[in-house]
C-alpha cells in the first residue's frame, strides 16, 4: 500500500493552559494526538487518540476542520474524565452539525476503548443533547489488535487505572513501523512480552508527568523512572529523520508536584541534555502540534 502517514500532538500536557502561562507558554490542554493516513493527497483514515480538556481548541489550532473529517475513529485511554470531556462535542458536532442543512446527519462516531472505560464514558456523555447516541461503542482487550487500515493498533494493559490502556500502532510493509501511544502509566510496562511489544518503535510518545519519583502519590510515572527502570534503554529507540526513526518524545509533563515546580519546555530538554546526556540524541520534549511523517 502506499500513502503517507502523519501523526500529529493536538495537546500534550497534563498542566493546562492557564498552568502554562505561569513559565511563558500559553497553550496546554490535556494530552491527544491523531493519526492519520493519507492517499494521493486525501484522508482515508484519521484516528484521535484521547478527547479531554482542550483537544477541540487544539484541532482548531493544529490542523484544517477537513483534515480530522470523515472517516474518524476514537480510541480512549481510559476513564479518567479530563482524556475524554470533549468528546460529546466532538461527535455531536461531527454527527449532526457537518451537513449542508440541519437533518444531515452521519452514524455514532466509533470508540474503542475497554469495557471499564465504557462506563465511564457513558455516565459522562449520556447527559449529551442527543443521549450520548453519537457515540458508538467498540470493546477492545488488551492483547488482541484492531485493524483500521493500514494500522493495526495492538492495546496493552497498564495500571494507571480500571481498564486503562496504553497503544502500539504498527503500518507499512512488514509492519516496518510502530507508533507508542504511551501516556498516563503508574507502572511502567517492563516485563519481557510488554517490552517486545513496545521496543524498536519509530516514534514513541512516552509520558513524563514530573521530573521527580512521583508515582505513588500521583498514578504517574515520573521521566526519573524512564530511565533508572532501564525502560528508556530497552526501547532500543533510534532517532535518525531521514530513515524516519524519530526515538522518544515526552508528553503529559507539567511538573506541578515536583518539589521546585514546573518549568519549560526548553529548560525540561536542557536538564534531559545536563542529566542524561547518554539520551539526549533520543529522548526529547514534544510539542503542542508537532508533526512526525512516515511513508508506507
Amino acid at each position: 500500500m502506499s500513502g503517507q502517514v502523519i501523526y500529529r500532538q493536538i495537546n500534550k500536557d497534563y498542566a493546562y493552559w492557564i498552568e502554562k502561562r505561569r513559565v511563558g507558554q500559553t497553550k496546554g490542554g490535556q494530552t491527544a494526538g491523531l493519526l492519520s493516513f493519507l492517499e494521493d493527497g486525501v484522508v482515508r483514515q484519521n484516528i484521535l487518540f484521547d478527547c479531554g480538556l482542550g483537544t477541540m481548541e487544539g484541532l482548531a489550532d493544529c490542523c484544517d476542520d477537513s483534515f480530522w473529517d470523515e472517516p474518524l475513529a476514537i480510541f480512549t485511554t481510559h476513564g479518567h474524565a479530563d482524556h475524554h470531556l470533549e468528546l460529546m462535542i466532538l461527535a455531536e458536532i461531527y454527527c449532526e452539525r457537518r451537513g449542508q442543512t440541519a437533518h444531515d446527519t452521519r452514524p455514532p462516531l466509533p470508540v474503542y476503548c475497554t469495557v471499564e472505560t465504557q462506563q465511564h464514558l457513558f455516565n459522562t456523555h449520556r447527559w449529551g443533547y442527543t443521549g450520548g447516541g453519537t457515540l458508538h461503542h467498540q470493546p477492545i482487550h488488551s492483547g488482541s489488535p484492531i485493524r483500521l487500515d493500514p494500522f493495526a493498533i495492538l492495546p496493552l494493559a497498564v495500571d494507571h487505572f480500571p481498564g486503562a490502556v496504553i497503544f502500539a500502532i504498527t503500518f507499512g510493509a512488514e509492519s516496518r513501523h510502530k507508533i507508542v501511544v504511551g501516556w498516563d502509566t503508574t507502572t511502567l510496562p517492563l516485563s519481557d512480552d510488554e517490552i517486545d511489544i513496545l521496543s524498536h518503535p519509530s516514534l514513541a510518545l512516552l509520558e513524563g508527568t514530573t521530573w521527580t519519583k512521583t508515582a505513588i502519590p500521583t498514578g504517574h510515572s515520573s521521566i526519573t523512572e524512564l530511565v533508572e527502570t532501564g525502560f528508556l534503554e530497552r526501547l532500543e529507540l533510534e532517532f535518525d529523520p531521514r530513515a524516519q526513526k524519530y526515538g522518544a518524545s515526552l508528553v503529559h509533563y507539567s511538573g506541578l508536584e515536583d518539589p521546585e515546580g514546573m518549568i519549560s519546555d526548553a529548560a525540561l530538554r536542557a536538564r534531559i541534555i545536563h542529566t542524561y546526556p547518554h539520551l539526549a540524541a533520543v529522548l526529547h520534549v514534544a510539542e503542542r502540534g508537532q508533526t512526525w511523517t512516515f511513508d508506507l
